[in-house]
C-alpha cells in the first residue's frame, strides 16, 4: 500500500475505532463494544508516538463529538456548539495521549506492529499489554480529576448490565472495570496479530489471554463474593414521591417573565398536590424547582403554598425541596429538609433547617474561572456565579437519613463516598437534565451514577427535573423508572431502609487506590524509559568517537 493510500486509511481506522467506541454507550448502550474500542484505539494508531497522538486525536473527537453530541441541546444560540467543540476537543487529547504513550512504549516498531509482536517473547507481550491497560485507567483517572475533572462514560461504566464484574467497583470503584475491559480488549489484539503473522489458528495462541484471563477471573470471584453477602436487615421501607415537573430550561432562565413564572409555580403545586394524596412519608422537588418568589403575586404564593402545607403537616411528610439559598449575599445551590410541621416560606429567610449546598460546581454554567481577572467571561455563564457549599450534611427524617449530592455530583465518585456515612440509608441526587432536552444524555447520567450505589453499597434516589427518575439499588439496578421518561409526573418508589450503621466498603475505606496507582505506574515507567533512552543515545555517542 502506497503512503497516501496508507494515510488514508489510517484516519479511517481512527474513525471507526472511535465511532465503536461510543457504541458501548447511551443511546445504543452496546456493552460488547467496549472490549473491542482499546484494541482498535491501538489497531488504528500504531505508529510513532507523534502519528499515534494525532490518529488517537481523531479516534478520541470521533468518539467524544459523537457521544457528547446531547450538549447541542442546551437552549443558548452558540454557546452550546463552542461548548460541544470545545469539551469534545479537549476529552479528546486523552486518548490521543494514551496512544502516543502506549507505541512510545512498544517494544518494537510501531509501523509493522503484527511482525513485532510475533517475534516477541511472551513476558513482553504480557508486559506491553498489561502497560496499556494500566495506561487506559490513569488516562480515566486524569481526565476525572484535572480541570475539576469529567468523570462521564468510564470504559467500565459500560459494564454496569453484568452485575457480577460490576460488583467489583465495591472494591476498586468503576475504573477497576475499566482495566478488567482494557486488558481483556488488548490481549485480544496481541492474540489477533499473531494469528494474522501465522496465518493459522492455533491453541497456543491463547496464552497471550492469560494476564486478562486471570484478571478477570479474579474481578468475577470479589463480585460473586460481594454478591453473595447479605444485606442488612430490613428494618422498613420509606415511600417516596419523586416530582418531574419537565420545565423546559427556558421557562427556568426566563425569571423575569411573570405569566411563565407564575405557571411554573402553579405546576410544581399541582404536582405536589398530586403527591401529597399519595401518603408519603418524603416529598422531593429536583434541583431548580421554584420560581423566584419575587416575580410571582404573593398573595397566591401564600395561599397555594399554606394549602400545601396544611396537607403536608396532617400527613406528616418531610419534604427535600431544591432552592437558591445564599451565605453572605454568595448564592449556593442547595437542597433543604423541611420538617413537616414548618412553613417553608416562614423559614426560608432563616433557613433554620439542615441544607446542603452544592460543592462540584458545573463550569461556564454555575461558575466562570478567572471571572474576576475577565469580567466578560461572565456573560457565557446562563446561570451565573454560585458559591461552593462546605462539606457532607446528613439529612435525618425519623425513619430514615439521607445525603444529598446535586445534579453532576452523583458522576463524582470521591463526593458519594464522602456523603455515604455509616449512618446515612440512602444517597438523594436532585437534578437538571432539562438543559439537554429529550437527549441520551439523561441515560448516560443516570447509568454513570448508578455505579455510585455499587460503590458504597448504598441505594441511590434520583429526582430529575427531566430525565431518570426513579431509584438504584445497592446492586446497580434502576427501579421506579417509568415511560416515557422525560414525561412530566410524579413517581413513587418504595426505598428499603436496612438496620445501621452501614459498613462501609473497601472502596469507601481505600479511595481510588488503583486509579492513582495506574497514575504512579505510568510516571514510573515514562522515567525509566527516558532513563533508558538517554543511556542508549550516551552508548551511541561514546561508540561513535
Amino acid at each position: 500500500m502506497d503512503g497516501g493510500k496508507r494515510n488514508s486509511s489510517d484516519w479511517i481506522k481512527a474513525g471507526v475505532a472511535g465511532l465503536v467506541w461510543s457504541c458501548a454507550f447511551a443511546p445504543l448502550q452496546c456493552e460488547p463494544a467496549a472490549w473491542l474500542a482499546p484494541a482498535l484505539l491501538l489497531w488504528a494508531t500504531a505508529a510513532a508516538p507523534k502519528r499515534a497522538f494525532r490518529l488517537g486525536l481523531a479516534a478520541g473527537a470521533a468518539h467524544f463529538f459523537t457521544s457528547l453530541c446531547w450538549v447541542l441541546y442546551i437552549p443558548v444560540a452558540g454557546s452550546n456548539i463552542v461548548g460541544w467543540v470545545a469539551l469534545s476537543g479537549y476529552c479528546s487529547l486523552y486518548p490521543a495521549l494514551w496512544a502516543a504513550f502506549c507505541w512510545w512504549l512498544f517494544p518494537g516498531k510501531a509501523e509493522s506492529a503484527g511482525a513485532e509482536v510475533a517475534a516477541m517473547d511472551w513476558r513482553q507481550r504480557l508486559g506491553w499489554g498489561a502497560t496499556c491497560a494500566v495506561a487506559w485507567v490513569a488516562m480515566e483517572c486524569l481526565r476525572g480529576w484535572v480541570i475539576t475533572g469529567f468523570p462521564w462514560n468510564y470504559l467500565g461504566g459500560s459494564q454496569l448490565d453484568w452485575t457480577s464484574i460490576a460488583m467489583l467497583a465495591q472494591f476498586t470503584g468503576v475504573l477497576g472495570v475499566s482495566l478488567v475491559v482494557a486488558w481483556g480488549s488488548v490481549g485480544g489484539l496481541l492474540v489477533f496479530w499473531r494469528w494474522r503473522e501465522q496465518d493459522r489458528f492455533e491453541p497456543a495462541l491463547l496464552k497471550d489471554l492469560a494476564g486478562p484471563a486471570a484478571l478477570l477471573l479474579v474481578a468475577l470471584g470479589l463480585g460473586q463474593w460481594a454478591l453473595s453477602q447479605p444485606l442488612a436487615e430490613r428494618r422498613g421501607s420509606l415511600k417516596i414521591a419523586l416530582v418531574q415537573p419537565a420545565i423546559p430550561q427556558t421557562v427556568l432562565w426566563n425569571v423575569n417573565d411573570p405569566v411563565s413564572q407564575a405557571n411554573r409555580f402553579e405546576h410544581m403545586m399541582d404536582l405536589s398536590d398530586q403527591a401529597v394524596a399519595k401518603e408519603p412519608d418524603l416529598l422531593v422537588w429536583p434541583e431548580a424547582s421554584l420560581p423566584p418568589f419575587w416575580v410571582l403575586n404573593t398573595n397566591n404564593v401564600i395561599h397555594r403554598m399554606g394549602q400545601l402545607e396544611q396537607a403536608i403537616a396532617e400527613q406528616g411528610v418531610w419534604r427535600v425541596w431544591g432552592a437558591d439559598t445564599a451565605t453572605n449575599n454568595v448564592p449556593h445551590n442547595s437542597a433543604v429538609l423541611v420538617p413537616p410541621e414548618d412553613s417553608f416560606l416562614g423559614g426560608l429567610k432563616e433557613m433554620k433547617w439542615p441544607n446542603y449546598a452544592k460543592r462540584h460546581l458545573v463550569m461556564f454554567g454555575e461558575y466562570v474561572p478567572f471571572s474576576e481577572q475577565l469580567p466578560f467571561l461572565k456573560k457565557l455563564a446562563p446561570v451565573g456565579n454560585f458559591g461552593r457549599g462546605g462539606g457532607e450534611v446528613v439529612f435525618d427524617m425519623g425513619k430514615a437519613k439521607t445525603s444529598v449530592i446535586i445534579c453532576f455530583e452523583d458522576v463524582v465518585p470521591k463526593l458519594a463516598r464522602r456523603a455515604a456515612t455509616p449512618e446515612v440509608d440512602f444517597l438523594l441526587n436532585l437534578t437538571n437534565d432539562g438543559w439537554f432536552g429529550d437527549s441520551h444524555q439523561q441515560w448516560q447520567h443516570a447509568r454513570t451514577a448508578a455505579w455510585r450505589a455499587i460503590e458504597n453499597r448504598r441505594p441511590l434516589v434520583r429526582c430529575c427535573n427531566n430525565g431518570i427518575t426513579g431509584w438504584v439499588d445497592e446492586y446497580g439496578r434502576f427501579h421506579g423508572v417509568t415511560e416515557p421518561v422525560h414525561s412530566t409526573g410524579v413517581r413513587v418508589v418504595q426505598v428499603p431502609v436496612r438496620a445501621g450503621p452501614h459498613a462501609p466498603t473497601v472502596y469507601q475505606r481505600t479511595g481510588d487506590w488503583l486509579s492513582w496507582g495506574c497514575v504512579l505506574a505510568c510516571g514510573i515507567l515514562a522515567m525509566r524509559r527516558v532513563a533508558r533512552l538517554k543511556k542508549d543515545s550516551a552508548s551511541a555517542e561514546e561508540a561513535a568517537k
